[in-house]
């Protein structure tokens, strides 16, 4: 009798654990990449391509391109809106609401030399939206990996 009902605590425990890696491992693919690297003093992540990449598949992202309208215009990453960052005062107020749905917000320009996205950034995080973090590499690295874009000069 003793050692049947050492093999039942045995099963049990076995299931038990299955299920606890299970759960584990769906939280774990349900939880956006974390960042590596932070823009120095502050909180802000930066992300690297293939963070972006997995990002940009999960539709609860919403990438934000703070390059020029004309720029947007020729080429973009799949999906992105625009928000120039000059214009970010004056149209914050109408983006508000669905930049809060967004779990998690992408900004990007052109390449890590440009300074706008992490301006915007800024911005948009003093606006309250923490979830906001930084694609530093942009559009010149999403573009030139092959990864999804639209625009006129695709």
């Amino acid at each position: 009798m003793r050692l049947v009902n050492l093999v039942r605590i045995l099963l049990v425990v076995a299931v038990l654990s299955g299920y606890s890696a299970w759960v584990s491992w769906e939280r774990q693919s349900k939880t956006p990449p974390r960042a590596t690297e932070y823009v120095e003093s502050t909180d802000i992540p930066l992300w690297r391509r293939a963070d972006a990449e997995a990002l940009w598949h999960d539709p609860s992202t919403l990438f934000v391109d703070v390059r020029s309208s004309i720029d947007f215009e020729f080429g973009h990453i799949a999906g992105a809106i625009s928000l120039p960052e000059e214009e970010i005062e004056q149209r914050l107020p109408e983006l508000k609401s669905s930049l809060e749905q967004a779990n998690t917000i992408v900004v990007y320009c052109k390449n890590r030399d440009c300074g706008k996205s992490l301006w915007a950034a800024i911005r948009l995080r003093q606006a309250g939206l923490r979830q906001t973090g930084i694609y530093p590499q942009g559009w010149n690295d999403w573009y030139l990996d092959g990864l999804p874009t639209e625009g006129t000069g695709r």
